[in-house]
């Protein structure tokens, strides 16, 4: 089965074009508003190992998705894309692990241990560096597709989760002695 690279179709299903990023993200020496260009590490749909209960996931994207499933169904999140993997949640109603109420209360503890491992010095050393190398860098998950919980629209119309759970992992990395709240 052929992947579909996130850069090739948007989440919304119409072709993307490479490039077209730069018409609504901002990059400076203060802020990273999209995950885009040398900043698409930042996604969840980068390369990274992540474990969820035990199985390893490629990235933090497919064990998301995956967490929306009993461990005894999930084994299609190992082999698709992260596309796919959002489109069969879409298609096939998850939350048999729980209820979408339960879902809405725990999908936040869930990303941040994923997260927390996407950057784990020892799990995955290159994303660790490169999150290290933002340096004190507003982080921002502007976004085309509207998600306005894990990120903003262009108007800055959102509460920016990720983007808070990245810059809380960073501070963490970089003074870990300092007492910040271990995430």
């Amino acid at each position: 089965m052929k992947k579909i690279l996130y850069t090739d179709i948007g989440p919304n299903g119409t072709q993307y074009k490479k490039g077209e990023w730069e018409q609504f993200v901002i990059h400076s020496d203060m802020e990273v508003k999209g995950f885009f260009g040398s900043y698409r590490f930042l996604s969840n749909f980068w390369p990274a190992k992540v474990f969820l209960d035990d199985v390893e996931y490629s990235s933090v994207e497919l064990a998301y998705q995956a967490a929306k499933w009993k461990p005894e169904h999930r084994e299609y999140f190992q082999t698709c894309s992260e596309l796919e993997a959002i489109k069969y949640n879409e298609e096939n109603k998850p939350h048999d692990a729980c209820t979408k109420e339960e879902w809405t209360k725990k999908k936040l503890g869930i990303m941040t241990n994923l997260v927390t491992q996407k950057f784990d010095p020892k799990l995955n050393p290159e994303n660790y560096q490169k999150l290290l190398d933002t340096d004190e860098k507003l982080l921002e998950e502007m976004n085309w597709w509207n998600d306005l919980y894990w990120g903003t629209n262009n108007k800055g119309e959102g509460e920016n989760h990720l983007g808070k759970l990245l810059m809380e992992v960073r501070k963490n990395l970089k003074y870990p002695t300092r007492g910040y709240k271990k995430i």
